[in-house]
């Protein structure tokens, strides 16, 4: 079977079977005519298929003329935020976050780093079905330029010109991550030096092999969890393979949900900036995170889910911050983009802060259990398989922002067709884990009943 999607979150799919280099080819030069012939910031994960992909945009870009910075293997934050610091008309990166090796996905950024919003991708979109791309003649085809040096450096300068990094140094912490092998640990020392941390890092080999699911969750951070008490570890820290997720383990070797990796951040923050401030996040984002909001006298706005309508809400509402349930976060004013490096160091630094544990600051928050399936579904299907459950549960309140979500009192569950996989997702909310488990089964099986994928 063919796995290719083509939407908001750019070109993705199963390399091979779904993603191959005629698809980079046309889409890159889509988006070479999109920007018209400017210049475009190119990075890459370290994906084995993404040099392979690698080579056909880049050519691609050079036959509409664009100039091409070529960062190279390049944390997605990094490249967002290259984008605009390099005055670039747009951006391609090559990865896929959080799916499995053998996915890739070309991204499309704007000119100030952020996912492309829907008109511009629909503008995008129209170009690449048209088949008509600017392609120049021979004396006037692109060139490409090496991203300096001094780049990445940049980078962690903004991040770090918000952040007490002499206060988190004076915590003397022990930090264990695990970058999965991903583009993270190209920087990972450049910014432990900067925050004064004393960092151990796990699967930190750009060797293009995943070393577990990239997704950040409890199952991926058994490592970090393992090495947690010998190594007298204060927090761990699990990103997925491009930077703009993760999730915390705390000192106690409690592997969390990346669902309280934005809300950790946003208590901290909110703290700082006092009352009254917007926060955006999605339709499925955990209770912990309104409820934080409503503690600190300020105000939450639910949008679709997907990074582009987050930042585009952002914009509309003047929000301090945003991000959503899968471990991600964005400020207002540092990069356009989810930032995992810009989050580990709020939390470390709301630890120095407050003179806390990790695990004590996991205390401040109110919990509720979450459990998150996916059922496998084509996106044809999709819709039609959540609609016949509209009137499954008649006590629910029901809500059509993205998908179906059905709300009580003490939980909820939401449903929506993924924007980047063949599957429909499931997220069950409780405040106890037996009836988290129990919707979660409940639901699985009324759909399975229904039968046909």
């Amino acid at each position: 079977m063919r796995f290719l999607r083509l939407g908001t979150a750019g070109l993705r799919g199963e390399t091979g079977s779904g993603l191959n280099p005629q698809y980079a080819i046309n889409f890159s030069s889509a988006f070479g005519t999109y920007t018209d012939g400017g210049v475009v910031v190119v990075g890459r994960d370290t994906r084995i298929s993404s040099g392979m992909l690698y080579h056909a945009v880049i050519s691609s870009l050079l036959s509409c003329g664009c100039k091409v910075f070529d960062a190279g293997i390049c944390p997605a934050p990094m490249l967002q935020f290259l984008i605009p610091y390099l005055d670039a008309q747009g951006g391609i990166m090559i990865g896929a976050g959080h799916h499995p090796a053998n996915w890739n996905a070309l991204v499309p950024l704007d000119s100030c780093g952020a996912y492309l919003n829907s008109v511009q991708v629909q503008e995008l979109l129209d170009i690449y079905h048209s088949n008509k791309y600017a392609c120049q003649p021979w004396n006037k085809t692109g060139s490409v330029e090496m991203v300096g040096s001094d780049a990445a450096d940049a980078y962690l300068d903004a991040i770090c010109a918000n952040i007490n990094t002499g206060l988190i140094a004076s915590g003397n912490y022990t930090v264990i991550a695990d970058f999965c092998n991903g583009s993270g640990s190209l920087l990972a020392d450049k910014l432990s030096a900067r925050l004064g941390i004393r960092l151990i890092s796990l699967n930190n080999e750009l060797s293009g092999v995943l070393p577990h699911d990239p997704e950040p969750r409890p199952r991926s951070s058994t490592q970090v969890r393992s090495i947690m008490e010998p190594l007298k570890g204060d927090v761990g820290f699990v990103f997925n393979s491009d930077m703009s997720r993760l999730a915390v383990v705390s000192d106690n070797g409690e592997t969390l949900s990346e669902e309280l990796s934005f809300p950790l951040v946003a208590d901290h923050v909110l703290e700082k900036a006092g009352s009254g401030q917007t926060v955006v996040t999605n339709t499925c984002t955990t209770r912990t995170l309104d409820d934080i909001v409503k503690h600190h006298n300020c105000h939450l706005v639910k949008t679709r889910v997907g990074q582009a309508y987050v930042l585009d809400s952002m914009l509309e509402h003047d929000a301090i911050m945003g991000g959503d349930g899968s471990g991600s976060v964005v400020l207002r004013g540092s990069v356009n983009g989810y930032d995992g490096f810009a989050a580990m160091a709020l939390i470390l630094e709301s630890m120095a802060e407050h003179q806390c544990s990790s695990s004590g600051l996991v205390k401040r928050l109110p919990r509720y259990w979450i459990n998150k399936k996916k059922i496998s579904c084509m996106a044809v299907n999709a819709y039609s398989r959540i609609r016949e459950l509209r009137n499954f549960y008649p006590d629910a309140r029901v809500s059509e922002e993205d998908g179906f979500r059905f709300d009580w009192d003490d939980g909820w569950v939401h449903l929506r067709s993924s924007a980047t996989e063949p599957v429909i997702r499931m997220i069950v909310a409780w405040k106890t884990r037996e009836e988290a488990e129990d919707r979660a089964v409940e639901i699985r099986g009324a759909m399975e009943r229904r039968g046909g994928s």
